[in-house]
């Protein structure tokens, strides 16, 4: 790998991809509407801390289990190992790791190209391989049956322009059926242009524009490094699979993008909230001279409203999503959850308890939903741990 194509690829897994856009355009109608909240339901919550029995394995942490994916239909977590190709099998029934299973990175079924950036387990049982620029995908019997380049000579259907790309740290659906992902000319200032879906079927490409990046860049603490450099933190963007739609959120507002599939349109939605901000402000400094003055702008800003990504309950079709403010508690930040229904209504938002935490430096670590409840990762003394939250209805 040439040596400029490896630090923008290390920029793009460190930042989880680059964050710059511009005002909301669809390909078919808009639609938009400030949606309040709708506390109809009775709610409480237990939660607790689950440890996992590794069998005295040292299990990959090292990227806070970012690569990993959960399988609601088998119940099991899948996490993998980017550089040795090895996956751990994790039996959330009785929090032990099941088994481990190595893959080949090179040759007929080899799973490795540049550089792994995840992995799916469909619920038809195939898996597919995440490599930034190329998929693969093996069935049950680890028999390697396509591969997707990301580019127009592998595609058909919408074509990309010169200089861009597709990230390839996208979303693969459950049934896999379909590759997600964002894409654009991420060497150009704010030229992320939307979302790529590829069908697997017939490998079709269909670019869907989606301008929503217009005020984010203000957000964002700049400094000049010297030698034409400079260093940035941008806000984070999410993608939210949900059946053939998906879902656009951001860190900075309370608020979303859905795009509908069956309608080719983007339906835009605002929430309001009675326990933190709905937007971050930008009363601190946006340019820094030197490293201290960088953290010192990250802090203020950081110490303001974050929302994380919506997570889908597969079984009850609801979201949820944790969001957190400094406070003067003890722990110093307010965590608040949030429930949508399937028609992304917000249905509730509770504060959670003085003292407790949701792990995540920026936002909620990786989280998924097994068995009805809430699993935030936990690294507990490099050991694998999940906060565990219990909804009750």
């Amino acid at each position: 790998m040439a040596s400029s194509e490896s630090n923008l690829l290390m920029n793009k897994l460190r930042l989880f991809t680059p964050i710059i856009l511009a005002v909301l355009a669809s390909c078919g109608a808009e639609n938009s509407a400030e949606n309040t909240q709708v506390d109809s339901i009775s709610f409480s919550y237990a939660i607790d801390t689950v440890m996992i029995d590794a069998k005295d394995e040292f299990l990959f942490l090292n990227m806070d289990i970012y690569f990993s994916d959960y399988s609601a239909k088998e119940r099991l977590l899948y996490n993998i190992n980017p550089q040795s190709g090895r996956v751990e099998i994790i039996d959330l029934e009785n929090n032990r790791l099941e088994k481990l299973v190595q893959y080949e990175l090179e040759g007929p079924n080899g799973i490795l190209e540049m550089a792994m950036t995840g992995l799916k387990k469909a619920s038809n049982g195939d898996f597919f391989f995440m490599n930034y620029y190329l998929l693969n995908q093996l069935d049950s019997s680890d028999t390697k049956t396509a591969s997707y380049r990301l580019t127009n000579e592998f595609l058909n259907g919408d074509e990309l322009a010169e200089n861009e790309e597709i990230d390839g740290m996208g979303q693969i659906a459950s049934d896999g059926s379909y590759f997600s992902s964002f894409y654009g000319n991420y060497q150009e200032k704010g030229g992320l242009r939307g979302i790529a879906k590829i069908t697997f079927s017939d490998s079709t490409l269909q670019l869907i524009p989606l301008d929503f990046w217009a005020d984010m860049d203000k957000y964002t603490i700049k400094m000049d490094v010297g030698d034409g450099r400079a260093v940035s933190s941008p806000e984070r963007k999410f993608l939210t699979l949900d059946d053939q739609n998906f879902i656009v959120s951001t860190t900075a507002k309370n608020s979303l993008w859905y795009y509908d599939a069956a309608m080719d349109s983007i339906f835009y939605k605002e929430y309001s909230s009675v326990l933190t901000q709905n937007e971050k402000v930008v009363n601190y400094p946006i340019t820094a001279s030197s490293q201290d003055s960088f953290d010192d702008a990250n802090k203020q800003k950081n110490d303001q409203v974050v929302f994380g990504p919506l997570v889908k309950d597969e079984n009850s079709g609801r979201f949820y999503r944790y969001s957190r403010e400094r406070d003067d508690s003890e722990n110093n930040y307010a965590y608040v959850l949030t429930i949508f229904d399937e028609e992304l209504n917000q249905l509730h938002e509770e504060k959670m308890r003085e003292g407790v935490t949701i792990p995540g430096y920026y936002f909620a670590a990786k989280t998924f939903v097994h068995d009805g409840m809430l699993y935030t990762f936990l690294n507990m003394e490099d050991e694998l741990a999940f906060v565990r939250l219990k909804p009750k209805f």
